[in-house]
Protein backbone atom coordinates (compact mmCIF):
# COMPACT_ATOMS: atom_id res chain seq x y z
CA UNK A 1 0.00 0.00 0.00
CA UNK A 2 1.35 3.40 -1.01
CA UNK A 3 1.02 6.38 1.34
CA UNK A 4 -0.66 9.63 0.32
CA UNK A 5 1.74 11.00 -2.25
CA UNK A 6 -0.21 13.92 -3.78
CA UNK A 7 2.50 16.42 -2.81
CA UNK A 8 5.54 14.15 -3.09
CA UNK A 9 6.93 14.25 -6.61
CA UNK A 10 9.34 11.38 -6.12
CA UNK A 11 6.68 8.96 -4.87
CA UNK A 12 4.32 10.21 -7.56
CA UNK A 13 6.93 9.38 -10.20
CA UNK A 14 7.36 5.92 -8.63
CA UNK A 15 3.60 5.40 -8.79
CA UNK A 16 3.33 6.34 -12.46
CA UNK A 17 6.30 4.13 -13.29
CA UNK A 18 4.57 1.23 -11.53
CA UNK A 19 1.31 1.96 -13.33
CA UNK A 20 3.07 2.10 -16.70
CA UNK A 21 4.82 -1.22 -16.03
CA UNK A 22 1.59 -2.87 -14.86
CA UNK A 23 -0.41 -1.82 -17.92
CA UNK A 24 2.51 -2.54 -20.23
CA UNK A 25 2.80 -6.11 -18.93
CA UNK A 26 -0.93 -6.61 -19.51
CA UNK A 27 -0.43 -6.01 -23.24
CA UNK A 28 0.51 -9.69 -23.44
CA UNK A 29 -3.26 -10.27 -23.46
CA UNK A 30 -3.20 -9.08 -27.09
CA UNK A 31 0.05 -10.67 -28.27
CA UNK A 32 3.70 -10.83 -27.41
CA UNK A 33 5.24 -7.51 -28.38
CA UNK A 34 8.35 -5.44 -27.89
CA UNK A 35 6.84 -3.35 -25.10
CA UNK A 36 5.98 -6.49 -23.15
CA UNK A 37 9.46 -7.97 -23.70
CA UNK A 38 11.09 -4.73 -22.54
CA UNK A 39 9.09 -4.65 -19.33
CA UNK A 40 9.55 -8.39 -18.84
CA UNK A 41 13.33 -7.94 -18.88
CA UNK A 42 12.89 -4.99 -16.53
CA UNK A 43 10.94 -7.08 -14.02
CA UNK A 44 13.39 -10.00 -14.31
CA UNK A 45 16.30 -7.65 -13.61
CA UNK A 46 14.50 -6.24 -10.58
CA UNK A 47 13.73 -9.76 -9.32
CA UNK A 48 17.35 -10.86 -9.71
CA UNK A 49 18.67 -7.75 -7.98
CA UNK A 50 16.13 -8.02 -5.17
CA UNK A 51 16.86 -11.74 -4.80
CA UNK A 52 20.58 -11.01 -4.48
CA UNK A 53 19.85 -8.35 -1.86
CA UNK A 54 17.64 -10.75 0.12
CA UNK A 55 20.29 -13.49 -0.10
CA UNK A 56 22.93 -11.12 1.31
CA UNK A 57 20.67 -9.60 3.97
CA UNK A 58 18.90 -12.75 5.23
CA UNK A 59 21.42 -15.54 4.51
CA UNK A 60 25.01 -14.55 3.85
CA UNK A 61 25.31 -11.74 6.41
CA UNK A 62 23.44 -13.17 9.45
CA UNK A 63 23.72 -16.92 8.89
CA UNK A 64 27.20 -17.16 7.36
CA UNK A 65 29.35 -14.05 7.87
CA UNK A 66 28.12 -12.97 11.31
CA UNK A 67 28.14 -16.55 12.64
CA UNK A 68 31.64 -17.09 11.27
CA UNK A 69 33.22 -13.82 12.42
CA UNK A 70 31.51 -13.18 15.76
CA UNK A 71 31.01 -15.01 19.02
CA UNK A 72 27.39 -15.73 19.86
CA UNK A 73 26.80 -15.85 23.60
CA UNK A 74 23.96 -16.04 26.06
CA UNK A 75 23.95 -14.86 29.68
CA UNK A 76 23.82 -17.57 32.34
CA UNK A 77 24.14 -15.18 35.30
CA UNK A 78 25.22 -11.53 35.57
CA UNK A 79 25.21 -11.22 39.41
CA UNK A 80 23.79 -7.69 39.37
CA UNK A 81 21.06 -8.33 41.96
CA UNK A 82 21.42 -8.96 45.65
CA UNK A 83 21.30 -12.69 46.51
CA UNK A 84 19.31 -14.16 49.36
CA UNK A 85 22.05 -16.57 50.39
CA UNK A 86 24.07 -16.88 53.57
CA UNK A 87 27.70 -16.00 52.97
CA UNK A 88 27.00 -14.17 49.67
CA UNK A 89 26.51 -10.40 49.31
CA UNK A 90 26.28 -7.97 46.39
CA UNK A 91 29.45 -5.94 45.85
CA UNK A 92 29.07 -2.82 43.69
CA UNK A 93 32.69 -1.70 43.95
CA UNK A 94 34.66 -4.79 42.91
CA UNK A 95 33.04 -5.94 39.69
CA UNK A 96 33.87 -7.02 36.16
CA UNK A 97 30.66 -6.36 34.18
CA UNK A 98 27.35 -4.68 34.85
CA UNK A 99 26.28 -3.06 38.12
CA UNK A 100 27.94 -5.42 40.57
CA UNK A 101 29.34 -8.85 41.47
CA UNK A 102 28.66 -11.45 44.13
CA UNK A 103 31.08 -11.63 47.05
CA UNK A 104 31.16 -15.23 48.19
CA UNK A 105 32.79 -16.55 51.34
CA UNK A 106 33.30 -20.35 51.00
CA UNK A 107 34.14 -20.54 54.70
CA UNK A 108 30.54 -19.61 55.54
CA UNK A 109 28.86 -21.29 52.54
CA UNK A 110 30.97 -24.11 51.02
CA UNK A 111 28.34 -24.99 48.40
CA UNK A 112 26.85 -22.28 46.18
CA UNK A 113 23.76 -23.43 44.28
CA UNK A 114 22.15 -21.31 41.54
CA UNK A 115 18.69 -22.47 40.47
CA UNK A 116 17.37 -19.35 38.74
CA UNK A 117 19.32 -19.78 35.50
CA UNK A 118 18.21 -20.05 31.83
CA UNK A 119 17.18 -23.61 31.03
CA UNK A 120 17.61 -23.45 27.24
CA UNK A 121 21.24 -22.99 26.16
CA UNK A 122 20.92 -24.31 22.62
CA UNK A 123 24.14 -25.86 21.32
CA UNK A 124 27.01 -24.05 23.10
CA UNK A 125 30.67 -24.88 22.46
CA UNK A 126 32.12 -23.50 25.67
CA UNK A 127 31.45 -21.40 28.76
CA UNK A 128 32.98 -18.07 29.83
CA UNK A 129 33.21 -17.68 33.60
CA UNK A 130 34.77 -14.76 35.48
CA UNK A 131 36.11 -15.38 39.02
CA UNK A 132 38.20 -13.19 41.33
CA UNK A 133 40.22 -14.32 44.35
CA UNK A 134 41.69 -11.97 46.96
CA UNK A 135 44.51 -14.45 47.61
CA UNK A 136 45.91 -17.54 45.98
CA UNK A 137 45.16 -21.06 47.24
CA UNK A 138 47.63 -23.35 45.40
CA UNK A 139 46.16 -26.63 46.64
CA UNK A 140 42.54 -25.55 46.38
CA UNK A 141 39.91 -26.26 43.73
CA UNK A 142 36.34 -25.29 42.98
CA UNK A 143 34.03 -27.97 41.65
CA UNK A 144 31.80 -26.47 38.98
CA UNK A 145 28.78 -28.59 38.07
CA UNK A 146 25.94 -28.10 35.58
CA UNK A 147 22.84 -30.04 36.55
CA UNK A 148 20.43 -30.98 33.76
CA UNK A 149 17.27 -32.96 33.16
CA UNK A 150 16.95 -34.64 29.77
CA UNK A 151 13.32 -34.55 28.56
CA UNK A 152 14.06 -37.43 26.16
CA UNK A 153 15.13 -39.89 28.85
CA UNK A 154 13.38 -38.17 31.82
CA UNK A 155 16.60 -38.65 33.80
CA UNK A 156 19.06 -36.35 35.52
CA UNK A 157 22.49 -35.64 34.04
CA UNK A 158 25.44 -33.45 34.93
CA UNK A 159 28.64 -31.87 33.59
CA UNK A 160 31.43 -31.47 36.14
CA UNK A 161 34.86 -29.82 36.04
CA UNK A 162 37.49 -28.58 38.48
CA UNK A 163 38.60 -24.92 38.62
CA UNK A 164 42.02 -24.18 40.17
CA UNK A 165 42.41 -21.41 42.74
CA UNK A 166 46.13 -20.70 42.28
CA UNK A 167 45.66 -17.09 41.11
CA UNK A 168 44.92 -13.62 42.45
CA UNK A 169 42.55 -11.05 40.96
CA UNK A 170 40.14 -11.55 38.09
CA UNK A 171 40.51 -14.58 35.82
CA UNK A 172 38.38 -15.71 32.90
CA UNK A 173 37.84 -19.46 32.53
CA UNK A 174 37.05 -20.79 29.05
CA UNK A 175 35.52 -24.23 29.60
CA UNK A 176 35.07 -26.44 26.56
CA UNK A 177 31.96 -28.56 27.01
CA UNK A 178 33.49 -31.52 25.17
CA UNK A 179 37.00 -31.63 26.64
CA UNK A 180 36.94 -29.94 30.05
CA UNK A 181 33.88 -31.56 31.62
CA UNK A 182 33.23 -35.00 33.04
CA UNK A 183 29.83 -36.17 31.80
CA UNK A 184 27.40 -38.16 33.94
CA UNK A 185 24.24 -39.44 32.28
CA UNK A 186 23.01 -38.17 28.90
CA UNK A 187 23.12 -34.34 28.82
CA UNK A 188 22.33 -33.91 25.11
CA UNK A 189 19.05 -34.07 23.25
CA UNK A 190 18.45 -36.77 20.64
CA UNK A 191 16.25 -34.89 18.19
CA UNK A 192 18.81 -32.58 16.62
CA UNK A 193 22.50 -32.01 16.06
CA UNK A 194 23.95 -28.63 15.15
CA UNK A 195 27.30 -29.07 13.42
CA UNK A 196 29.73 -30.83 15.72
CA UNK A 197 27.94 -29.63 18.86
CA UNK A 198 24.71 -31.15 20.09
CA UNK A 199 21.76 -29.40 21.70
CA UNK A 200 22.09 -29.33 25.49
CA UNK A 201 19.26 -30.61 27.68
CA UNK A 202 17.28 -28.43 30.03
CA UNK A 203 19.57 -26.87 32.66
CA UNK A 204 18.11 -27.02 36.16
CA UNK A 205 20.91 -25.62 38.34
CA UNK A 206 24.54 -24.55 38.56
CA UNK A 207 26.68 -25.63 41.48
CA UNK A 208 30.02 -24.33 42.78
CA UNK A 209 31.63 -26.29 45.63
CA UNK A 210 34.82 -25.27 47.43
CA UNK A 211 37.16 -28.02 48.63
CA UNK A 212 38.43 -28.04 52.27
CA UNK A 213 41.62 -26.18 51.34
CA UNK A 214 39.66 -23.22 49.97
CA UNK A 215 37.33 -23.24 53.00
CA UNK A 216 40.18 -23.26 55.51
CA UNK A 217 42.09 -20.53 53.65
CA UNK A 218 39.29 -18.02 54.30
CA UNK A 219 39.53 -16.73 50.75
CA UNK A 220 36.91 -14.36 49.30
CA UNK A 221 35.69 -15.12 45.77
CA UNK A 222 33.89 -12.67 43.47
CA UNK A 223 31.63 -14.02 40.70
CA UNK A 224 30.61 -12.02 37.65
CA UNK A 225 29.38 -12.51 34.07
CA UNK A 226 28.86 -16.20 33.29
CA UNK A 227 27.98 -16.98 29.66
CA UNK A 228 27.42 -19.93 27.33
CA UNK A 229 29.00 -19.31 23.93
CA UNK A 230 29.15 -20.50 20.35
CA UNK A 231 32.60 -19.52 19.13
CA UNK A 232 34.03 -18.39 15.84
CA UNK A 233 33.29 -20.83 13.02
CA UNK A 234 36.40 -20.11 10.96
CA UNK A 235 35.99 -23.28 8.92
CA UNK A 236 32.85 -21.81 7.33
CA UNK A 237 35.19 -19.79 5.08
CA UNK A 238 35.60 -22.93 2.97
CA UNK A 239 31.90 -22.66 2.05
CA UNK A 240 32.69 -19.39 0.25
CA UNK A 241 35.61 -21.00 -1.59
CA UNK A 242 33.42 -23.94 -2.57
CA UNK A 243 30.72 -21.56 -3.79
CA UNK A 244 33.23 -19.84 -6.06
CA UNK A 245 33.69 -23.15 -7.89
CA UNK A 246 30.27 -22.67 -9.49
CA UNK A 247 31.62 -19.66 -11.39
CA UNK A 248 34.41 -21.68 -12.99
CA UNK A 249 31.82 -22.69 -15.59
CA UNK A 250 32.58 -19.30 -17.19
CA UNK A 251 36.20 -20.41 -17.80
CA UNK A 252 36.33 -23.36 -20.23
CA UNK A 253 39.69 -24.53 -18.93
CA UNK A 254 38.41 -24.90 -15.34
CA UNK A 255 34.77 -25.70 -16.10
CA UNK A 256 35.19 -29.22 -14.69
CA UNK A 257 35.44 -27.73 -11.18
CA UNK A 258 31.87 -26.47 -11.41
CA UNK A 259 30.68 -30.05 -11.89
CA UNK A 260 32.27 -30.99 -8.56
CA UNK A 261 30.40 -28.26 -6.72
CA UNK A 262 27.18 -29.05 -8.58
CA UNK A 263 27.41 -32.77 -7.77
CA UNK A 264 27.80 -32.03 -4.05
CA UNK A 265 24.87 -29.61 -4.17
CA UNK A 266 22.67 -32.17 -5.95
CA UNK A 267 23.66 -34.85 -3.42
CA UNK A 268 22.73 -32.59 -0.52
CA UNK A 269 19.49 -31.65 -2.25
CA UNK A 270 18.60 -35.31 -2.84
CA UNK A 271 19.31 -36.16 0.78
CA UNK A 272 17.24 -33.28 2.12
CA UNK A 273 14.43 -34.10 -0.31
CA UNK A 274 14.32 -37.69 0.90
CA UNK A 275 14.35 -36.53 4.51
CA UNK A 276 11.60 -33.99 3.83
CA UNK A 277 9.50 -36.65 2.07
CA UNK A 278 9.83 -39.03 5.02
CA UNK A 279 9.04 -36.31 7.55
CA UNK A 280 6.05 -35.15 5.51
CA UNK A 281 4.63 -38.48 4.32
CA UNK A 282 5.01 -40.22 7.68
CA UNK A 283 2.71 -37.87 9.65
CA UNK A 284 0.24 -37.82 6.73
CA UNK A 285 0.00 -41.62 6.71
CA UNK A 286 -0.38 -41.66 10.48
CA UNK A 287 -3.09 -38.97 10.44
CA UNK A 288 -4.96 -40.83 7.66
CA UNK A 289 -5.76 -43.67 10.06
CA UNK A 290 -8.79 -42.13 11.76
CA UNK A 291 -11.04 -43.94 14.25
CA UNK A 292 -14.65 -44.53 13.28
CA UNK A 293 -15.81 -46.22 16.48
CA UNK A 294 -15.45 -45.07 20.06
CA UNK A 295 -15.59 -41.35 19.18
CA UNK A 296 -18.39 -38.76 19.21
CA UNK A 297 -21.04 -39.12 16.48
CA UNK A 298 -20.02 -36.03 14.47
CA UNK A 299 -16.36 -37.03 14.59
CA UNK A 300 -17.25 -40.60 13.56
CA UNK A 301 -19.23 -39.39 10.54
CA UNK A 302 -16.46 -37.03 9.47
CA UNK A 303 -13.82 -39.75 9.87
CA UNK A 304 -15.95 -42.25 7.95
CA UNK A 305 -16.27 -39.87 5.01
CA UNK A 306 -12.53 -39.22 5.09
CA UNK A 307 -11.63 -42.93 5.15
CA UNK A 308 -14.14 -43.69 2.36
CA UNK A 309 -12.71 -41.00 0.08
CA UNK A 310 -9.16 -42.14 0.85
CA UNK A 311 -9.86 -45.80 0.04
CA UNK A 312 -11.77 -44.97 -3.16
CA UNK A 313 -8.98 -42.74 -4.50
CA UNK A 314 -6.34 -45.33 -3.59
CA UNK A 315 -8.40 -48.02 -5.34
CA UNK A 316 -8.46 -45.94 -8.53
CA UNK A 317 -4.65 -45.97 -8.59
CA UNK A 318 -4.45 -49.71 -7.81
CA UNK A 319 -3.42 -51.21 -11.16
CA UNK A 320 -2.15 -54.61 -10.03
CA UNK A 321 -5.48 -56.21 -11.03
CA UNK A 322 -8.05 -55.26 -13.66
CA UNK A 323 -11.02 -53.20 -12.55
CA UNK A 324 -13.63 -55.74 -13.65
CA UNK A 325 -15.08 -56.94 -10.39
CA UNK A 326 -17.71 -54.58 -8.91
CA UNK A 327 -15.82 -54.53 -5.60
CA UNK A 328 -12.93 -52.84 -7.42
CA UNK A 329 -14.66 -51.12 -10.34
CA UNK A 330 -17.27 -49.17 -8.32
CA UNK A 331 -14.88 -47.67 -5.72
CA UNK A 332 -12.36 -46.88 -8.49
CA UNK A 333 -15.00 -45.04 -10.51
CA UNK A 334 -16.11 -43.13 -7.42
CA UNK A 335 -12.46 -42.31 -6.71
CA UNK A 336 -12.09 -40.89 -10.22
CA UNK A 337 -15.08 -38.60 -9.71
CA UNK A 338 -13.74 -37.50 -6.34
CA UNK A 339 -10.39 -36.70 -7.98
CA UNK A 340 -12.15 -34.66 -10.68
CA UNK A 341 -14.04 -32.80 -7.95
CA UNK A 342 -10.78 -32.07 -6.13
CA UNK A 343 -9.06 -30.88 -9.29
CA UNK A 344 -12.02 -28.61 -9.99
CA UNK A 345 -11.71 -27.09 -6.53
CA UNK A 346 -7.98 -26.57 -7.04
CA UNK A 347 -8.61 -24.94 -10.43
CA UNK A 348 -11.27 -22.72 -8.88
CA UNK A 349 -8.83 -21.61 -6.19
CA UNK A 350 -6.27 -20.86 -8.92
CA UNK A 351 -8.75 -18.71 -10.83
CA UNK A 352 -9.76 -16.98 -7.63
CA UNK A 353 -6.11 -16.26 -6.90
CA UNK A 354 -5.66 -14.72 -10.37
CA UNK A 355 -8.72 -12.53 -9.84
CA UNK A 356 -7.33 -11.46 -6.47
CA UNK A 357 -4.12 -10.35 -8.17
CA UNK A 358 -6.11 -8.52 -10.84
CA UNK A 359 -8.26 -6.76 -8.23
CA UNK A 360 -5.11 -5.78 -6.34
CA UNK A 361 -3.67 -4.22 -9.50
CA UNK A 362 -6.92 -2.32 -10.12
CA UNK A 363 -6.80 -1.05 -6.55
CA UNK A 364 -3.24 0.15 -7.17
CA UNK A 365 -4.09 1.79 -10.50
CA UNK A 366 -7.31 3.54 -9.48
CA UNK A 367 -7.71 3.92 -5.72
CA UNK A 368 -4.03 4.65 -5.01
CA UNK A 369 -3.75 7.15 -7.85
CA UNK A 370 -2.06 10.30 -6.45
CA UNK A 371 -4.16 12.71 -8.49
CA UNK A 372 -6.78 14.64 -6.53
CA UNK A 373 -9.67 13.84 -8.86
CA UNK A 374 -12.74 11.64 -8.58
CA UNK A 375 -12.52 7.86 -8.86
CA UNK A 376 -14.41 7.95 -12.18
CA UNK A 377 -11.87 10.27 -13.75
CA UNK A 378 -9.04 8.14 -12.37
CA UNK A 379 -10.60 5.07 -14.01
CA UNK A 380 -10.97 6.92 -17.32
CA UNK A 381 -7.33 8.05 -17.13
CA UNK A 382 -6.15 4.48 -16.52
CA UNK A 383 -8.28 3.25 -19.42
CA UNK A 384 -6.79 5.92 -21.69
CA UNK A 385 -3.24 4.94 -20.74
CA UNK A 386 -4.09 1.27 -21.22
CA UNK A 387 -5.60 2.01 -24.64
CA UNK A 388 -2.46 3.92 -25.66
CA UNK A 389 -0.18 1.08 -24.54
CA UNK A 390 -2.30 -1.55 -26.29
CA UNK A 391 -2.24 0.58 -29.43
CA UNK A 392 1.53 0.77 -29.16
CA UNK A 393 1.67 -3.02 -28.73
CA UNK A 394 -0.59 -3.46 -31.79
CA UNK A 395 1.65 -1.22 -33.92
CA UNK A 396 4.72 -3.07 -32.67
CA UNK A 397 3.28 -6.48 -33.59
CA UNK A 398 2.10 -5.19 -36.96
CA UNK A 399 5.52 -3.69 -37.73
CA UNK A 400 7.25 -6.96 -36.82
CA UNK A 401 4.90 -8.98 -39.04
CA UNK A 402 5.41 -6.61 -41.98
CA UNK A 403 9.14 -6.85 -41.47
CA UNK A 404 8.94 -10.63 -41.61
CA UNK A 405 6.68 -10.52 -44.66
CA UNK A 406 3.61 -11.91 -42.86
CA UNK A 407 0.26 -10.50 -43.91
Amino acid sequence: MLPTIAEDRLLAAIYWLGAFCTLGILTILYAENRLYRLLEHFFIGLAVGYGLFIAIRDVLEPVWWRAMMTESSGVIANFDKSPKLKGVVLDRTIKREGDGAWRWSPQELPRLLLTKVPTDWGAPNYLRIWLRLDKSVPNGTLTFRIRLRNPDTQKEASLTTQLPTNFVGWREFLLDLRRDFHITGEPYRRFEKVGRYRVLSGVTALELVANPAVQQAGVVIHLDDWRHCIGYRWWWAFAFVWGLLFYTVLIPRFAWMSRMALSVLMGLGAGYTFKAFVLEAGPQIYSSIKPVFGVPFKTAVNNAIFVTVLLCVMTYFFFSIEHRHPAIRVPARLGRWLLMLTFGIVFGNTVMGRFSLFIGRLDFLILQNPLTISVAWKALLVMAIAFSLFLLAYLSVRWERQKQGVT
